[in-house]
């Protein structure tokens, strides 16, 4: 080689590392003087209007009444920080609603004006229909499209919906979704009046997988329902058709016959599917009639109706043993009753409440809350960004493990931190350890009923959740061998399985839409006259008593629930920090040795 060009080469190498730390301080000071720029013009407002404990907000973790620590910020806050390194100076303007009526209504009304909105699916529908909201911009969402679940999307996309001009438009280029579970039992076995009536769990969870089972003398007084319309309509569909009918003159398959035809290969997944959302999304007059007859009686059967306090109350172990709850209730409702279990497991006759959910096998439905972008809003691209922002699988694992609901966003972190959860492999490192599953027993997931509870705690079974993950892990990873988790047999139909279900279970899933405005007036009616009793006066007064009550238990519910949330990423959060210390003491005897 040439002797000048090897003295050339120290020289080379000197302007290499030169430039590699040059770069870096370039960069730095780029993004420092875009920030210094965009803190000195006029901050751009974004209105954001969402359910109220939604996403994950600022926490005063050290109590210095400073929120400005790492790991105490909210994702709003984080999400002005970002912009404002993006040379964007953003205020959110961050405003909550207790339910889809009221924020449609104030959106019709004009009362406020909003860049960005999170509604239910059927919500989403009726302003679609009724020129509300408009397209997200074009390829406004990149980290939405390569992360959301493509078994979620398709469940979007399923959704038929007309624009004011009678055009069928596809849903997902109106609405990114947000979150996403499903409406089904959440039952307590252990409960008292359960038990005094010789119900075993097996025959009540066998009986509960059947929706008709609600009306049945046997749990009379021991359900609560929805007091919500359309959540205890789609209950009553099921119960009204589970058997074949006549309609007008037609004659149609009911739940039962559907699933029996699936079981034996008559009808594929995608036949059933659809069979299964027509039925589900009947809204004709004799349809509400029937439905009406069955509520009532249903009512009759009834502990009674109940709005947010049901899961409380069944964590507790009280007032009733079944309610027809939303798998993110149910999930928190279970966080709840371990943590009572936990605080009280030492005390004398304690006997500890264990929850378990479950989807019946007529059908059930999935839901789920997506963001949309109004017609009138000032900031559709910025809200656009918000909207991507958090649907980066960082941001979304942070806000599931801060709200207890499971995002429509997969990827890899939140891969990781499900597995951090639930997968007994990953509990102790954080990492995949084989040897968690040392002497234990693996199970069939339908044969962990048959086990006792000595052989539950011994005992595994697998699952394959990859119609959620696939796709959204990175180039040339197999989704269907990342995403089989082992859980501990005694965790069936627990947190795991409510906010996952089982693949076998997605055919018989759909989604309810918007009956249009006629047939929603005639659902109201029917509700009401569902609900309707003449009472005496002194009841009117215990109600009274009871509102006021029910206030104060909602703002005593709303502290604990985010005392109970705060205590479950404390113990996750701890079996994170022996994971790292476990890793920390490997690497140093392996370094001494």
């Amino acid at each position: 080689m040439n002797r000048k060009k090897l003295k050339c080469i120290p020289f080379a190498l000197a302007l290499l590392l030169l430039g590699a730390n040059v770069f870096p301080l370039e960069e730095a000071a780029d993004r420092n003087a875009r920030i210094l720029h965009a803190k000195e013009s006029d901050p751009i407002l974004l209105n954001v209007y969402n359910w109220d404990d939604y996403i994950q907000e600022d926490e005063d973790l050290n109590g210095d009444n400073d929120t400005d620590d790492e790991g105490e910020q909210g994702l709003v806050t984080l999400f002005e920080k970002e912009m404002l390194e993006q040379g964007i100076n953003v205020k959110v303007n961050y405003s909550v609603f207790d339910t889809n009526e009221t924020m449609l209504a104030e959106l019709k009304t004009g009362k406020a004006q909003y860049d960005v909105i999170c509604p239910s699916d059927y919500v989403i529908q009726k302003m679609i229909a009724d020129d509300l909201i408009q397209p997200f911009p074009e390829n406004s969402t990149p980290n939405y499209d390569k992360y959301v679940s493509p078994f979620v999307r398709s469940k979007i996309e399923s959704i038929a919906v007309k624009d004011k001009d009678g055009k069928t438009v596809n849903v997902n280029d109106y609405a990114r979704g947000y979150m996403w579970g499903t409406l089904g039992l959440l039952y307590n076995p252990g409960f008292s009046g359960v038990k005094e009536r010789g119900i075993d769990e097996d025959t009540m969870r066998e009986d509960l997988s059947d929706w008709t089972s609600l009306w049945s003398e046997k749990y009379q007084n021991l359900l609560a329902i929805k007091d919500s319309m359309r959540d205890t309509y789609a209950v009553g569909i099921m119960k009204t058709y589970d058997q074949d009918f006549e309609l007008d003159g037609k004659e149609y398959e009911g739940f039962s016959t559907l699933k029996k035809k699936h079981d034996d290969g008559t009808y594929d997944d995608a036949t059933y599917n659809e069979k299964v959302s027509t039925l589900f999304n009947m809204h004709d007059q004799e349809t509400l009639d029937r439905v009406q007859k069955d509520l009532q009686a249903l009512k009759e059967n009834a502990f009674g109706f109940e709005v947010d306090s049901g899961k409380t109350d069944m964590a507790r172990g009280m007032y009733f043993a079944i309610n027809v709850a939303w798998s993110g209730d149910a999930a928190f409702a279970m966080d709840l009753a371990d943590e009572n279990n936990f605080l009280h497991e030492d005390e004398e006759g304690f006997e500890p409440t264990i929850l378990k959910y479950l989807l019946p096998d007529s059908g059930a439905n999935i839901w789920f809350d997506g963001w949309v972008i109004p017609k009138n809003a000032k900031n559709p691209e910025l809200a656009a960004k918000f909207v991507d922002f958090l649907s980066r699988p960082d941001n979304a694992a942070i806000n599931m493990n801060y709200i207890g609901y499971t995002p429509v966003i997969a990827g890899q972190e939140i891969l990781d931190l499900v597995r951090s959860w639930y997968d007994i492999r990953y509990w102790d490192t954080g990492e995949e350890d084989p040897s968690a599953l040392d002497g234990l027993t693996l199970v069939k997931p339908d044969d962990v009923y048959s086990l006792s509870e000595e052989e539950k705690e011994e005992s595994y079974y697998q699952k394959d959740i990859s119609y959620f993950f696939e796709g959204t892990l990175g180039e040339g990873v197999d989704a269907s061998k990342e995403a089989i988790f082992c859980l501990p047999a005694s965790e069936k139909d627990r947190q795991f399985d409510t906010q996952y279900p089982d693949s076998s279970v997605l055919p018989r899933l759909a989604v309810m839409a918007d009956f249009g405005a006629q047939q929603n007036a005639s659902l109201l009616m029917m509700w009401e006259a569902v609900k309707n009793t003449s009472l005496p006066l002194w009841s009117y007064i215990v109600i009274l008593l009871a509102v006021v009550f029910l206030v104060a238990l909602a703002i005593t519910l709303k502290v604990e629930r985010r005392h109970v949330l705060k205590r479950r990423r404390e113990r996750k959060e701890q079996r994170l920090h022996s994971a790292e210390w476990s890793r920390m003491l490997r690497k140093t005897l392996v370094e001494g040795l």
